[in-house]
């Protein structure tokens, strides 16, 4: 290989790893999913005219709840053809919103928001395409996953922003929870 050539394949990989360290990490509405509270989260989502339509504690199995775990569904958020929101805070702090799209048979719905978010974020890191199998298209950043999902056998279709770490935590949190409720002896038995 030429002096010239490595110069440039040099200049190519230094330019990748340092797109890829220092790639920002996904916003929505300007909330940092691992550190924006649920009183942030609110206020920003009531400042653009979404509404708070329920709210409760993430639901693990039958009738066992998780109280560190909780999540609020809004309505009218600010996004084209949108249908809910769904935004889950671990200990008060957000670590996942999920958008909840209309998808029709022929899924072109997911092609257009692949368009959207390949726009914004790049050429993602998986992409199935939704044929005769779940559409899914997935962006990484250094705690952040994006994904677009639009499952074969549905009528709607979802863009999942979620903080890694900790859903993590969540998910072991509800293991947690799970653990402690199922062994404690049930009355009358």
């Amino acid at each position: 290989m030429g002096f010239g050539i490595k110069i440039i394949y040099l200049i190519f990989l230094l330019s990748f790893l340092t797109f890829n360290a220092f790639a920002e990490e996904p916003t929505p509405f300007g909330l940092i999913l691992g550190k924006s509270t649920k009183k942030e989260a609110l206020a920003i989502m009531k400042k653009e005219g979404a509404r708070l339509m329920n709210s409760g504690y993430r639901v693990i199995k039958g009738d066992i709840v998780n109280p560190f775990v909780e999540g609020f569904e809004l309505k009218n958020v600010p996004i084209e053809n949108i249908q809910r929101a769904t935004f889950w805070f671990f200990n008060g702090i957000l670590f996942q919103i999920v958008y909840t799209f209309p998808l029709s048979m022929d899924k072109d719905e997911f092609y257009v928001m692949f368009e959207n978010l390949k726009s914004k974020y790049g050429k993602p890191k998986k992409y199935v395409k939704p044929y005769l199998a779940d559409g899914i298209a997935l962006w990484r950043f250094k705690d952040v996953e994006v994904k677009l999902l639009a499952p074969w056998v549905s009528s709607n279709m979802y863009v999942i922003y979620t903080h890694i770490p900790l859903f993590k935590k969540a998910e072991q949190s509800d293991y947690e929870v799970m653990k402690k409720e199922t062994s404690i002896p049930k009355k009358g038995l």
